[in-house]
């Protein structure tokens, strides 16, 4: 709301000021890229729960019809920013070994090209959110649209939960044998590495409470990539505080961190508590067990695969079908199907995807992004949601190495690109008043 001072005339012709309130609704060059990160997952979750393929049409022709105008901007930006090039060149690379796989005669060429395309434009986020969010206010104002739609799907967990006991089917909830379960609601599994980040929001802003409700969300998910990713964001923002990045006299980050360390003491408590069996028991899980051996196997044949094309990979997706054949092949074949059909891990994925040159463009990506993080987390005008989401960002990229993210549909690659963006651009604004000073 603006209050807008304005000259009127009276009835007799002389002038008078006086003040009047107009108000008027701003809206900021940042909210058409929020209103878009809360739209995409609400119709990714309509897709998953219902089925409906037309929800997830309506993702892709949104983004497209976004990113578009977006994208001369960005190719423009590339000369100054170094994780833009990075991630150019890793669809590039990609775009290049994908060519060549069909060229050779990949038996499903047409749907891994479409399969990349689909993830361009998944990853079209980053584009969109880096040419728009172009001010302090807008970047604060992008990262309150992320929080808020973060902690509605951690609200979603917790929905699942309650109407499958109420006898309402509501997203993915799985029930075993031995009374444990595991909810992941509308978005499916990947949603627990989503839910870190209003937990890691909430310790920055000191507020246990918060912490723990959303902590108690990733617990009946009981992702152990996720609980590992949530620890190295813990990691970092202790690394904060010692190195005193966050802005704030030293009572406020003084106070900030005794809260911080009482949220860590809430959440290692919830961990000794009844309520985290299921996840303390997958953490201390036999590492012969069958979704162990699945994980280590579906590595080291990504590992052979590259090996075996190490140039331009197998084209995107590439790794089912090419992959060697494995004793689970035939010891338990309809599991092998869903866990051998990519590595797990996303780098080396992106190896087999396509081959060495688009694994390095990715590695220089993220590692120009966690700077990126870094250097946004010390920025000036940065407040504790940002701060928060860019712990998270660093907790996601270095703790999340057992589920791949560059791909379509996956909700935790959607917000990590959004995330990415938001770094990229509160380090080019400090690198520009930097500029300006030495001018």
């Amino acid at each position: 709301m603006n209050a807008i001072s304005v000259r009127i005339h009276d009835a007799g012709g002389t002038i008078a000021e006086r003040r009047s309130l107009w108000h008027r609704r701003v809206v900021d060059p940042a909210d058409p890229a929020g209103l878009l990160v809360c739209v995409v997952p609400l119709l990714l979750g309509t897709f998953f729960v219902t089925g409906v393929r037309v929800a997830e049409t309506a993702i892709y022709a949104i983004c497209t019809v976004a990113v578009l105008p977006r994208l001369a901007p960005f190719v423009v930006s590339m000369r100054r920013n170094g994780a833009n090039t990075a991630l150019v060149a890793t669809f590039v690379a990609l775009g290049v070994a994908m060519f060549a796989a069909a060229l050779q005669g990949a038996p499903n060429a047409f749907l891994q090209s479409k399969a990349l395309a689909a993830t361009a434009v998944w990853a079209s986020i980053y584009v969109i959110a880096f040419t728009t969010v172009e001010s302090a206010t807008s970047v604060l104002r992008f990262t309150a649209w992320i929080r808020i739609c973060c902690v509605a799907i951690s609200a979603s967990v917790y929905l699942c939960v309650a109407l499958h006991f109420a006898g309402v089917p509501f997203g993915e909830f799985l029930q075993f044998r031995d009374g444990s379960f595991r909810a992941f609601g509308p978005l499916g599994d990947q949603v627990s590495f989503v839910i870190i980040l209003p937990a890691l929001v909430a310790l920055v802003e000191a507020r246990p409470a918060a912490f723990a409700i959303h902590f108690g969300a990733l617990l009946l998910t009981a992702t152990r990539g996720a609980l590992l990713a949530l620890v190295a964001g813990v990691v970092a923002f202790l690394v904060v505080m010692v190195a005193r990045k966050m802005r704030g006299t030293r009572q406020t980050r003084g106070r900030g961190a005794a809260w911080g360390l009482f949220s860590i003491g809430v959440a290692a408590m919830i961990m000794a508590s009844p309520v985290a069996t299921s996840i303390r028991d997958r953490i201390t899980m036999s590492p012969t067990d069958q979704e162990y051996s699945f994980r280590w196997t579906a590595i080291t044949s990504g590992l052979n695969l590259v090996a075996e094309h190490p140039l331009l990979g197998v084209g995107f997706n590439g790794f089912g079908d090419r992959r060697r054949a494995v004793a689970e092949d035939w010891l338990a074949t309809a599991a092998s199907e869903a866990g051998l059909a990519r590595t797990a891990n996303q780098y080396v994925q992106t190896a087999t995807d396509g081959g060495l040159l688009a694994a390095l463009a990715l590695l220089l990506f993220v590692g120009l992004t966690l700077r990126n993080a870094w250097r946004a987390i010390g920025w000036r005008e940065a407040n504790a949601e940002l701060v928060g989401t860019q712990l998270w960002l660093i907790g996601v990229l270095i703790g999340n190495q057992g589920a791949p993210w560059l791909l379509s549909d996956a909700a935790s690659g959607f917000f990590m690109f959004a995330a990415a963006a938001l770094a990229a651009r509160a380090a080019a604004l400090t690198r520009r008043r930097s500029d300006a000073v030495r001018a």
